[in-house]
């Protein structure tokens, strides 16, 4: 039988992935309603296996807590802390729509005083202009829209949650019933294993790097005086999953609201200066050493891929561009085909530590 020539073979490797590519692309388009619930789920799905663990370590009269008793407490505790959140946002959004008029009130005096001082008239008499014509209402009534939508989500999310840790006793078993082989059985578990332990290990340290952050940013608001601190404290815990930006945006949100609430361009400097001092010294002394270089990521594939997450999925494109990321790097760093592109991927071309060894 004839070998084809090298460049054919090539370029149908080529057509072939482009095809599959763009196949992919349209699916996570054309179904991103149906997905973002499910991966919403997995992303759950994960810090409950953390909390499942931690709660392992309790012993009652010598003996762990059944499994299902520890994936039920942890679902639980995690959703809990989710109603409580969104009843306090809720609320903060009915204080800030029942203030208004006094914020409004105060952010046109700072603009007049502003213009004045600075002689930017016409800039200022502008801004007044534009400031009159906000309708918050309507724009909480899209908010709490956004959220009721949320809130519907989470019984289809909480549904794949139950199927997941009910699927996860059985999976093993279907992975020994598809793969035979068992040098093979036992490659592509290990495979799974690295995604699950290296995004697991993402999930959960970032979480708690982001609840640190969030925590230690609501005490200086607190100390400012800032209104509504838990919600600027909660959107910092929030934006800090978006590499690189999310981190500005939270410290600019109750920055510039310092501003709506006092008239002061001082308080905005203070709030900014303090809070984002917190964000660098979380951000580049704490956050990786917890970390370390398990990730491996290129920093300008993390930027490509937040803002195309980010225009696929809006807002939970970005939150998940980062683990998404991470997964395809150590899928493909498995196969000699694609090995090439998983070195492409990573900061420094060391694909080691995720290179799971075939064994002959």
């Amino acid at each position: 039988m004839e070998n084809k020539p090298f460049s054919e073979t090539v370029l149908f490797k080529i057509m072939l992935g482009a095809i599959l590519a763009g196949l992919s692309i349209f699916f996570i388009i054309y179904f991103k309603d149906l997905l973002k619930p499910f991966v919403m789920a997995v992303m759950v799905w994960y810090l409950i296996k953390t909390i499942y663990n931690y709660i392992g370590k309790i012993k009652i009269v010598g003996k762990q807590l059944p499994r299902w008793l520890r994936g039920t407490i942890a679902m639980v505790l995690i959703f809990a802390v989710v109603q409580v959140t969104i009843n306090l946002i809720v609320l903060s959004l009915s204080d800030i729509v029942d203030n208004f008029s006094e914020y409004k009130a105060t952010l046109s005096t700072f603009l007049e005083d502003m213009g004045a001082t600075f002689g930017f008239t016409n800039i200022t008499e502008s801004l007044l202009e534009q400031t009159n014509k906000l309708d918050l209402q309507g724009f909480l009534a899209s908010v709490v829209s956004s959220l009721s939508a949320t809130i519907g989500n989470i019984v289809i999310i909480i549904i794949y949650i139950v199927f997941l840790l009910l699927e996860e006793v059985a999976f093993s078993k279907k992975i020994d019933l598809i793969f035979t082989d068992p040098k093979r059985r036992d490659r592509i578990s290990k495979i799974l294993n690295e995604i699950f332990v290296s995004t697991n290990k993402y999930i959960t340290l970032k979480t708690g790097i982001s609840l640190l952050t969030g925590a230690l940013s609501f005490v200086v608001l607190l100390l400012f005086g800032i209104d509504y601190a838990f919600l600027w404290a909660f959107l910092i815990f929030l934006f800090n999953y978006i590499p690189y930006i999310g981190s500005l945006v939270a410290t600019l949100l109750p920055a510039i609201f310092a501003i709506i609430q006092f008239g002061s361009l001082w308080s905005f400097v203070w709030v900014f200066a303090c809070i984002e001092t917190i964000q660098l010294i979380v951000g580049n002394y704490i956050e990786p050493k917890l970390m370390g270089k398990s990730l491996n990521l290129s920093p300008l594939v993390v930027v490509v891929a937040l803002s195309f997450w980010g225009y696929v999925w809006d807002l939970l494109g970005m939150f998940l561009s980062v683990p998404i990321t991470s997964i395809m790097l150590i899928t493909l760093a498995q196969f000699p085909a694609t090995r090439g592109i998983a070195i492409l991927l990573t900061e420094n071309g060391n694909i080691e530590n995720i290179l799971v060894k075939r064994e002959d």
